[in-house]
């Protein structure tokens, strides 16, 4: 169970996070969406450490943080342990080969032996559907492939927690398909991840929990049928422009 209490992060003068109060269970899926530059990766960056919030309070099961005192990097370190993070940027190293892309991690970091390391790659890499690719490089995978490659990486690491921060907006629908297939085969298997994306059918598909953000505050924490069906204003408003919904409307009058 990771939870936020009371958390705050300004960049120079502009708040981007807003007394930020929240939990995300293990197991579930949670996803947050919002408007452009609203603060969800903030957030989301802030779970692993990549942002650093000036204040609040952070529990991930038995691992408390006080935003307020100094950070040691035992605790980063065991903190990200616990997090694999899955950018828009698929960040793979292109000198190796996929499957050593996914060996990488657990050999450097978690000093498992290069034929373990292997075996648990290659059975990554067909739950992704990239069996037939592990001796290709990145630069020989299309976007949506790379992308699949970075979701197995992470899962390598074995970490309690994925984030991913909008893992498909570099992608055309087509590609995105296969992302978006991978990441609703995780959740029906109950990994926990937490997501930023503005596909709401996506959303609607594989949340257990969605969180609305918007200027640097929460404004709705709750599931994805009370997201949907029983909107607030805001959030209705939100979801026409998101479907164009209201363009739609106008068109037709």
């Amino acid at each position: 169970m990771i939870k936020f209490e009371h958390v705050n992060k300004t960049f120079g003068d502009h708040p981007a996070l807003i007394d930020i109060n929240t939990g995300f269970k293990e197991h579930q899926t949670t996803v947050i969406v919002g408007p452009s530059g609203s603060g969800k990766s903030t957030l989301l960056r802030s779970l692993n450490l990549l942002e650093r919030p000036e204040s609040g309070q952070y529990h991930f099961n038995d691992l408390a943080i006080d935003f307020a005192k100094p950070l040691n990097n035992k605790t980063i370190l065991t903190l990200r342990r616990k997090t694999g993070m899955v950018f828009q940027g698929y960040n793979l190293f292109p000198h190796l080969t996929v499957v050593k892309n996914v060996m990488e991690g657990p050999v450097q970091v978690l000093k498992q032996s290069n034929a373990d390391a292997k075996k648990t790659a290659l059975d990554l890499l067909a739950k992704v559907g990239l069996a037939d690719k592990a001796d290709a490089y990145p630069s020989q995978l299309s976007g949506g492939q790379q992308q699949r490659v970075a979701i197995a990486r992470s899962l390598a690491m074995n970490p309690e927690f994925i984030l991913l921060d909008e893992p498909t907006s570099a992608l055309d629908p087509e590609l995105e398909a296969g992302v978006l297939r991978v990441l609703l085969e995780l959740a029906e298997e109950k990994d926990s991840m937490i997501i930023v994306t503005h596909n709401l059918e996506f959303a609607r598909a594989v949340a257990d929990k969605i969180l609305f953000v918007e200027n640097g505050k929460i404004l709705f924490d709750g599931t994805p049928a009370e997201f949907f069906k029983q909107p607030t204003q805001r959030i209705a408003d939100f979801l026409a422009a998101m479907t164009f919904t209201a363009i739609s409307d106008k068109a037709n009058q």
